[in-house]
């Protein structure tokens, strides 16, 4: 009914009111306006003055989510892509980050409309308490007045803010959890209350909690979904397995790191000459998680589950995302399993069913990637074997895939080695192993079938998209390579194999870590979608995330569609349709919180360990630079700024070639250039790191030669 109401809207040349739409649709008025208040909750849809309504577009209006500047300037990103814009508001309303709104673009301003739906209804802040006597009076407990202050530990939020309610059990420097009892207005600041106390306001392990909750990420779950999670059974039941192939004699066995504990994808492997035929398990979570339970809408609105230096919040209660759907080794598990029989690297058939699986082994990547380097490994000699194989078609795939131009950026994520306060005592940037290699391709391999499958037989479907990259971003890009002596030429419409030729052309380069980055700023991010769009950075037309519904909702939308599609339940499969969109929309939404929150927190926990190094001296490269200064990236991942003040001259700067270039002596700041820095300043709560540069060693003068 949405799709059709909005498709009606979207072919009319002028606002229609809710009976026109009711009389033209031949739909009950109540019908229609649920339709129409759900699009105009998802800003695709805007009411009129007049009572009608209209595309938000044709009537010169945008969606947009809000977010904040350090300098707590409110800007605008439209859902729909583009730049963001600053926002200026024209009435008392004020917002907070993450809020979905209306606006309407005037170039690289806009002015707010309407308020859509707020982003949140809570946030983190250190509590600030004195008990304090009234001037003159006895000091009686009875008299005593407790005064409170909050500061947001979100750096996003701009505004004051008064605590309200009971603060009988709040100390001072905690950090808490508030529950926001009033908006901000034009010059009226946040009322909120104390919600819960997340911990005391100087240790990482609280501010872990502060990062997860301030994007959305409840670290403790609801009395309703504890209580479902408590009705859970511990082992598959022998009713489970009806209707289930069961692939439990099959050798399959599990790859994950040494720390992971839900175990989404098992594979196991065959050979026949020049021919394989590989499978991919993947925990079958939808069995157990029904639509529209609480444990359903719980991780519905978490979207993915969230991976902080010293936490982790799962998506799913622990009872499920670590035991009853983790594929641990030696217990029976449902899984959806995919065979492909793939030659020359192409997956020529395929089949897919529910199975039941007995996982015979748990590896970690450390201990196959010792294998494959040639050294012991505590494996079994017939999963020796299975390996091999595996590794002999992961190669296969992977020349495939680079054979059609897919970009492999080669990021290496840092990993945190704490200790038992949960502080950092080491930053590791581990490149990936073979090992880490060969579970990707296998999962891509996947991800790309099941793709196909659903784009074949028309099912509603949430597909993983990554469109092709703006033009001018590309000629941006090309105009900062050439700042770096890389002259090549892009093109605005390139296929992706020519920007992993730029890759490996930066290869061995002082700046090929900020060439990367830079690559990777131009393209467009992946996000999830209803159609399928094609990934461009993959060189793939049909893509979906399959193999993780443990720790994402997309996924498990889509075993739901898959296994209604097996079941033969075409028409129950239909009626979801209209809800993909929406779906996806949130799915996107919930992935990008995640991906500020990880790189926030670890941010926090860089900052941590810098702290401990103070006037400590290091080698980086400059990976970004402004007008304020530039930043400096270090081997271990940490990134600080030099600022211009510190510098020995007056330095401009000079956009055009990414680069400060100093008034007096002519000297230069670049983009890729080598540079040695000392810590001077660290704001852990903030993630920001200071440095300030060394000066070169002077070469020792060369001596005069002796005439004799």
């Amino acid at each position: 009914m949405k799709e059709t109401v909005f498709s009606t809207i979207e072919k009319s040349r002028v606002p229609l009111t809710v009976r026109q739409l009711s009389e033209a649709l031949e739909q009950p008025l109540e019908a229609v306006q649920e339709a129409l208040d759900a699009l105009c909750a998802q800003g695709r849809v805007a009411s009129t003055r007049k009572g009608g309504y209209a595309v938000c577009e044709s009537i010169g209006l945008t969606a947009a989510r809000v977010f904040f500047l350090r300098n707590g300037t409110p800007q605008a990103r439209p859902l729909s892509g583009g730049e963001a814009m600053t926002l200026f508001y024209s009435g008392a309303t004020r917002c907070m980050p993450d809020d979905l709104i209306l606006v309407r673009p005037q170039g690289e301003r806009c002015q707010f409309n309407a308020l859509i739906r707020r982003g949140r209804n809570s946030f983190a802040a250190y509590m600030r308490v004195e008990h304090k006597a009234p001037k003159g009076a006895p000091r009686r407990r009875a008299e005593i007045k407790t005064v409170a202050s909050a500061v947001p530990c979100d750096v996003r939020i701009p505004y004051d803010v008064v605590v309200t309610g009971d603060l009988s059990y709040v100390k001072n420097d905690q950090i808490a959890l508030m529950k926001i009892e009033r908006y901000p207005e034009m010059n009226r600041p946040i009322y909120a209350s104390v919600q819960r106390v997340l911990g005391n306001g100087g240790s990482l392990g609280s501010l872990m909690k502060a990062v997860a909750e301030d994007h959305g990420f409840a670290t403790e779950i609801s009395e309703e979904v504890q209580l479902q999670a408590a009705g859970m059974p511990d082992t598959v039941r022998p009713e489970d397995l009806a209707g289930r192939e069961d692939l439990r004699g099959l050798l399959t066995f599990t790859i994950d790191g040494s720390t992971a504990k839900d175990f989404d994808d098992a594979v196991s492997i065959e050979k026949s000459g020049e021919s394989w035929r590989l499978g991919v398990h993947i925990a079958d979570v939808s069995h157990y998680v029904a639509c529209g339970t609480a444990i359903d809408a719980d991780a519905r609105e978490r979207g993915t589950s969230l991976y902080l230096p010293g936490l982790t919040v799962p998506m799913l209660p622990e009872c499920l995302s670590n035991s009853l759907c983790s594929l641990m080794p030696d217990v029976d598990r449902l899984a959806l399993s995919l065979f492909m029989q793939i030659e020359n690297g192409v997956v020529v058939d395929h089949r897919l069913v529910k199975s039941v699986i007995h996982s015979h082994a748990r590896l970690t990547y450390q201990a196959v990637n010792r294998l494959f380097e040639g050294h012991e490994a505590d494996i079994a000699k017939h999963v020796r074997d299975a390996l091999t194989q595996m590794r002999e078609l992961s190669r296969v795939l992977r020349a495939r895939r680079a054979s059609r131009g897919a970009i492999d950026f080669e990021i290496d994520e840092p990993e945190f080695v704490l200790n038992e306060k949960g502080e950092p005592e080491e930053i590791l940037c581990q490149p990936r192993g073979e090992a880490e290699r060969v579970i990707e391709d296998f999962m891509l391999a996947a991800n790309e079938t099941v793709a196909a499958l659903a784009r074949n037989v028309e099912l509603p479907f949430v597909y993983r998209v990554h469109e092709r990259p703006d033009p001018d971003r590309l000629l941006s890009l090309e105009e900062m390579l050439g700042s770096l002596d890389l002259y090549t030429r892009i093109g605005p419409q390139p296929h992706p194999g020519v920007l992993q030729a730029v890759l490996e052309q930066a290869r061995d380069l002082p700046a090929r870590d900020v060439i990367r980055q830079c690559l990777l700023r131009s393209l467009k991010k992946a996000r999830y979608a209803d159609r399928p769009l094609g990934h461009y950075a993959l060189a793939l037309k049909d893509y979906c995330h399959f193999t993780s519904p443990i720790r994402r909702y997309p996924d498990l939308i889509v075993h739901r569609m898959l296994k209604l599609l097996l079941d033969g339940k075409s028409e129950s499969a239909g009626r979801m349709a209209g809800a993909m969109a929406e779906l996806a929309a949130e799915a996107s939404a919930r992935e990008s919180a995640a991906v500020t929150a990880e790189r926030q927190a670890d941010g926090i926990m860089t900052a941590a360990w810098m702290s401990g190094q103070i006037g400590r001296k290091f080698d980086g490269v400059i990976s970004s630079v402004t007008g304020w200064g530039f930043y400096v990236s270090l081997p271990n991942g940490a990134e600080g700024l030099v600022h211009v003040v510190t510098l020995d001259d007056y330095y401009e700067f000079d956009k055009s070639h990414s680069q400060l270039v100093a008034s007096g002596t002519g000297n230069a700041f670049r983009l890729g250039d080598r540079v040695r820095v000392r810590v001077e300043q660290v704001n852990v709560p903030m993630g920001e790191i200071n440095f300030t540069l060394v000066p070169p060693r002077p070469e020792p003068p060369e001596k005069a030669p002796i005439n004799v």
